[in-house]
């Protein structure tokens, strides 16, 4: 029992699981909320490619829906690779 109380506050720690006020710890799917716990892509600084995957594997593991992986990942760009997501039309930053 203690091994699934280590788990549990590591998970929220982690910010796998949200702290729900009627203590259900319940998953939380709103990639609006969770996308903060991300760290923003810094242009110079990160490798795209391996912050996408890093990104991915995120969305994944907190049940993201793919149609709000979209906004979420405009919201941590910054720098040239903003600039590049911007010029894309609609459909394209879809995809």
């Amino acid at each position: 029992m203690a091994r699934l109380s280590f788990l549990s506050t590591a998970k929220i720690e982690a910010g796998i699981i949200k702290n729900e006020p009627d203590g259900s710890g319940a998953r939380s799917n709103d990639a609006g909320a969770e996308h903060s716990k991300l760290p923003n892509f810094q242009d110079g600084r990160d490798d795209l490619d391996i912050w996408l995957t890093r990104f991915e594997r995120f969305a994944e593991s907190n049940g993201w829906s793919r149609e709000k992986w979209s906004s979420s990942l405009c919201a941590l760009l910054t720098g040239r690779a903003l600039d590049c997501y911007g010029r894309l039309s609609a459909e394209q930053a879809k995809d």
